[in-house]
């Protein structure tokens, strides 16, 4: 697994996780999602968003990382939000009651958007 940070600065400022490959176990890819994501909300990021395009499977322990990092960032006035999840990644999420408490959004163009109008 690899993941790469980058922050848009436009509509609002957003830092943008995108996860490649799987959010494992075995090959510590939960621990790298919580590293990144800690790093992001001590550093003060209000706005997150974890972009999935290219991610095939994510194990229960990576999803309940960035339901911590959410509930870090609400309680700062910030949101997390999830974009580009397909297939069984997706189904997962919505499998687990995710979407409901998550923004799934297509792409992460329209997830940032999504934060302007928070």
């Amino acid at each position: 697994m690899n993941i790469n940070v980058r922050r848009v600065a436009e509509p609002t400022e957003v830092a943008v996780v995108r996860v490649i490959g799987d959010v494992d176990v075995g090959d510590q890819g939960v621990d790298q999602l919580r590293a990144a994501l800690d790093e992001l909300v001590e550093s003060g990021a209000r706005y997150v968003l974890i972009d999935l395009t290219d991610t095939t499977f994510v194990v229960s322990r990576g999803f309940g990382q960035m339901l911590v990092a959410l509930a870090r960032l609400r309680t700062r006035g910030g949101d997390l939000r999830v974009a580009g999840a397909s297939g069984s990644v997706l189904k997962a999420a919505q499998t687990v009651g995710l979407d409901a408490i998550l923004q799934f959004h297509r792409t992460p163009e329209e997830g940032i958007a999504g934060f302007a109008t928070t």
